[in-house]
């Protein structure tokens, strides 16, 4: 590892179970390693990323959107930090004290594999802040010119509106290599309880545009060293944290995505070297971002009626080599990774946090005989006489009618496992939430 970054010592305790300012769950809620072989790893897919070849796009264009002083720039800023090696400062961020964006042009960052390396092939593109008040800010009207790719680099912003075909270097007939191909935004995780109506409004407006072009949206959170005290001494507590699920959840339904799409990150603002855990946590975003982008390239051959052609000889990368499945090893026995009641899927994480116990959706016990199993409710009686216990981790492998289980613990919906949480410390989350997080975007 390069002399600027930090190394972390494992001096986390498991047993542990509380710190101050919220709960800390005994195992993680999202799967993801922290260790310096994982952030090698997920540097090494990154910088090997590259789009489909039949595409025919050289650079993944992600559009981030957001009101001001949410952490776009300071995105951009992280991601480079880590590929220069040490922290850097190319985009022009504001401080908490400004008022209005910092940010006046579009600007379409790229992303070096260190000071004299290759360009990434992707483009991370940095834009005005949002604001509530109307005529101030990024106006959402103009965001179809910018996803349909019209609007070039270094494209000055005029919260009045000033983007038509007439204005100098407009693309007339973009082509899908200049259009945006993934949509982040991004959001402070220490504003979700007290988003404006107003701002929600112009989020929402914008997602319909983005969604009507089919293109994927992805939720990020920042500033969590602020919103919660674990991860504020501890990044990597960050999928313990009770409080980060709670504020990904309230964020997924005021937002209107599935709670899978929000991810929270912390960014480079304060620090001089790089920190292992910051870089993985930002990694591991941008990673989904640029798998979503995938999706989306594939969506756009079968729309354009060419269809996947698989190309002649397999590329070799460590982008398309972990995104693909090895068939000549394939299981005998089919394993499913959650528990008999789907405890740990997003769809309970959010029931537990809003009250919806996943007994009450078609996933629920008999949604889970039938739609695990393959099998309709009615073969299986026993799902009827037979209480379904949770437990954490618990792997159910099918084998005919054998079943192995390991030690279940006791009905785990009622609460994870916590001490007692000191109430004066918890952020405020009065508001109530709706009775089911929204699984799928509008």
């Amino acid at each position: 590892m390069g002399s600027g970054v930090r190394k972390h010592s494992s001096s986390f305790n498991p047993k542990m179970s509380f710190l101050g300012g919220g709960a800390l769950l005994k195992s993680q809620w999202r799967n993801l390693a922290w260790d310096e072989k994982s952030r090698f790893e997920l540097i090494e897919t990154i910088r090997e990323y590259k789009p489909l070849a039949q595409v025919g796009v050289q650079q993944a264009r992600l559009l981030l959107l957001g009101h001001v002083n949410v952490g776009k720039s300071s995105f951009f800023n992280t991601i480079n930090s880590i590929f220069r090696n040490h922290v850097t400062a190319q985009a022009p961020v504001g401080s908490p004290r400004d008022q209005r964006s910092i940010t006046t042009k579009m600007r379409a960052y790229q992303v070096r594999n260190g000071r004299e390396g290759k360009d990434l092939n992707f483009k991370i593109v940095d834009t005005m802040g949002i604001e509530e008040e109307r005529r101030r800010g990024f106006d959402p009207t103009e965001l179809p010119y910018l996803l349909d790719g019209h609007v070039s680099d270094n494209h000055q912003f005029d919260p009045s509106g000033n983007i038509s075909p007439e204005m100098p270097g407009f693309q007339k007939l973009p082509k899908l290599p200049e259009k945006i191909h993934c949509c982040i935004f991004v959001i402070d995780a220490t504003s979700v309880s007290s988003l404006s109506d107003e701002l929600l409004n112009k989020l929402n407006d914008m997602r319909t545009k983005i969604t009507g072009r089919g293109i994927p949206i992805i939720v990020l959170m920042t500033k969590i060293d602020k919103a919660c005290d674990q991860t504020r001494g501890d990044v990597s507590l960050v999928y313990k944290s009770a409080t980060i699920q709670h504020l990904i959840a309230q964020t997924s339904s005021k937002i209107g995505v599935p709670v899978s799409h929000v991810l929270p990150v912390k960014n480079y603002t304060h620090e001089i070297e790089l920190d292992p855990w910051v870089d993985v946590l930002a990694l591991s975003a941008l990673q989904q971002m640029l798998r979503f982008t995938d999706n989306y390239f594939d969506e756009c051959l079968v729309t354009s009626g060419t269809g996947y052609v698989p190309p002649e000889k397999q590329s070799s990368d460590a982008w398309t080599r972990k995104a693909t499945l090895n068939g000549s090893s394939a299981p005998a026995q089919m394993k499913q990774a959650w528990s008999n009641n789907n405890a740990s899927t997003p769809t309970a994480v959010a029931g537990r946090i809003t009250g919806v116990s996943v007994h009450n959706t078609p996933s629920g016990r008999n949604g889970v005989m039938a739609g695990v199993l393959g099998t309709p409710a009615s073969k299986f009686p026993e799902a009827e006489k037979k209480p379904l216990l949770l437990e954490e981790n618990h792997v159910v492998e099918l084998d005919g009618e054998k079943e192995e289980k390991g030690q279940i613990e006791e009905d785990l919906v009622k609460k994870p496992e916590v001490e007692e949480i000191n109430q004066t410390k918890m952020p405020d989350f009065n508001e109530n939430l709706p009775n089911q997080i929204p699984q799928e975007v509008a």
